[in-house]
């Protein structure tokens, strides 16, 4: 199963620039993302794109993320970066899941039903 969402905003680059005045190139800006950090300060969130990896590595699908220029693939467990020359105005993620993956995957933090009573 494959679905797509785009976002026509300022980027993660932008967004990394906006809130904390750091300038990363658009590549870097995704790689910092993923990787759990979170550009909002004194609430909750930015767990999403690092949840979303880890399914993906589980799961051997793909995860494509383009923003502004940069552009940052998980494939197969590989990870790989690139530059366009020409920027998208925004961001998009493409998620590819393995539907005939029989596993079943859950947080490390839920609770089983056998927990409940």
């Amino acid at each position: 199963m494959r679905f797509t969402i785009a976002d026509l905003g300022i980027g993660i680059d932008g967004n990394i620039y906006k809130n904390l005045q750091r300038k990363l190139p658009a590549e870097v800006a995704i790689s910092w993302a993923i990787s759990g950090r979170t550009t909002r300060r004194g609430r909750s969130g930015g767990l999403g794109l690092q949840l979303i990896q880890e399914f993906i590595k589980l799961n051997q699908g793909r995860l494509i993320i383009v923003s502004n220029s940069g552009y940052w693939e998980l494939s197969k467990g590989k990870v790989s970066t690139g530059t366009f020359s020409r920027p998208f105005p925004g961001t998009v993620v493409t998620i590819d899941i393995d539907t005939a993956d029989k596993t079943s995957y859950c947080l490390s933090s839920e609770i089983g039903s056998f927990d409940v009573f």
